[in-house]
């Protein structure tokens, strides 16, 4: 492996061979660890009785009655508000993969999906290229963001340990597991497959869309064990016409920050939002040219970060508790490649005004203040600007990897 000039302003990970992390943690980071996910457990399990007592776990009920929707041919995504609240808005496909989940009894199969979701994402952290320290400190900062969607029984703790797990086989050179988690990504929310865009900046491209569509072929059919091939196409029309209404939309977006700081209601797009989406579009653009040509380790880790982010902040469909998504990207590219300096004011940022603002761990009159004008989203902002700026400046840069 060749490797160009290093500064001493950037805290590289030490390079993967074979997929294999080198560095062996300390007794003192061992613990850390073991403290880490007994943190992560206690609070898995003290969000459980609190979920039970209080009976708010819509999304379960969501997810575990899909099933029995779609094995009794009813539609998916139709409203059902004498079992539940909202909309069906997944792949018709995740009904089969929440199976081991929806056969058991709602306080047995609950328990067991909170304790995957936070599970997956400790196990995906800890298998990013880097020194033990540098994991431990990536799953302590996120664990309040995926404390606070494993709250709401969501499943974007999953969501996000997939799309970590896609950019580490990337790394890894597996482009099979790598499709088959951008795959899974896909049946379960499809904006999660926009990882994938990561292929282009890899070898082995023909093999990895080889494998995206075989796995994709049998995920899109998977259905059919249950209902004919009638009742799937009618679900797939439903689906896109559902999520590509203007009627889900949701307040966590950049788009209703800007609305609430212009004191209008988030209720349709303006002119200015289809602006900011424009500038958006063409900023993801921009980054993918400058990681292209960087043609590093780093680079792809930022454009990694930087799709994470971008997939929340600027969709409308975004909820609160999908900010784990942003933040895990956030924290783990800042955490591997960031100036210490730039660290430290945009974790602080980032962590204070995303993570706690929201909460009742902050004074009253700042919880009010973040609520009211939507301020999860800014400090994302202000990270993707960073890497954006980084993408920029290191594509000058003659690195090879």
């Amino acid at each position: 492996m060749r490797s160009g000039v290093v500064t001493n302003q950037w805290r590289l990970p030490v390079p993967v061979t074979a997929g294999v992390f080198k560095t062996l943690p300390t007794v003192r980071e061992k613990r850390y660890s073991i403290l880490i996910a007994s943190v992560y457990l206690l609070g898995t399990l003290i969000l459980y009785i609190q979920a039970l007592l209080t009976e708010r776990f819509n999304n379960f009920i969501i997810f575990r009655t899909s099933w029995s929707h779609l094995v009794q041919h009813m539609p998916l995504y139709d409203l059902y508000p004498n079992a539940y609240y909202d909309y069906y808005l997944y792949h018709p496909s995740f009904p089969v993969l929440f199976l081991p989940f929806a056969i058991l009894p709602v306080p047995i199969g609950l328990l067991l999906w909170m304790l995957f979701n936070s599970g997956l994402v400790l196990y995906a952290v800890y298998q990013l290229p880097v020194t033990p320290k540098q994991k431990n400190i990536i799953s302590a900062l996120v664990m309040l963001e995926v404390l606070n969607a494993v709250q709401s029984s969501q499943v974007n703790p999953a969501m996000v340990a997939l799309m970590l797990l896609t950019v580490v086989n990337f790394e890894r050179r597996n482009v099979k597991l790598a499709a088959l988690f951008t795959c899974l990504c896909f049946f379960i929310k499809g904006y999660g497959a926009i990882v994938g865009i990561l292929f282009l900046f890899y070898d082995q491209k023909q093999e990895y869309l080889k494998y995206c569509l075989l796995y994709g072929l049998i995920g899109t059919l998977l259905p059919l064990q249950m209902i004919p091939p009638g009742e799937l196409l009618q679900s797939y029309h439903d689906w896109f016409q559902l999520i590509s209404s203007p009627e889900i939309k949701e307040d966590g977006s950049l788009f209703a920050t800007i609305d609430a700081f212009r004191h209008l209601p988030y209720t349709a797009s303006t002119f200015v939002d289809k602006i900011v989406l424009l500038v958006a579009v063409l900023g993801l653009i921009t980054a993918m040219v400058n990681t292209a040509r960087a043609k590093d380790s780093r680079s792809r880790w930022w454009m990694a970060a930087y799709l994470l982010i971008w997939a929340v902040i600027f969709n409308q469909a975004t909820e609160p508790p999908t900010y784990v998504i942003a933040v895990t990207g956030a924290v783990a590219v800042l955490v591997m490649f960031s100036h210490k300096c730039v660290t430290i004011l945009l974790l602080t940022f980032l962590i204070f005004v995303t993570s706690l603002c929201p909460t009742d761990l902050v004074p009253k009159f700042i919880n009010l203040t973040a609520v009211e004008y939507h301020l999860k989203a800014l400090p994302c902002l202000f990270v993707l600007i960073y890497i954006q700026s980084s993408l920029f400046f290191q594509s000058g840069k003659v690195k090879i990897d």
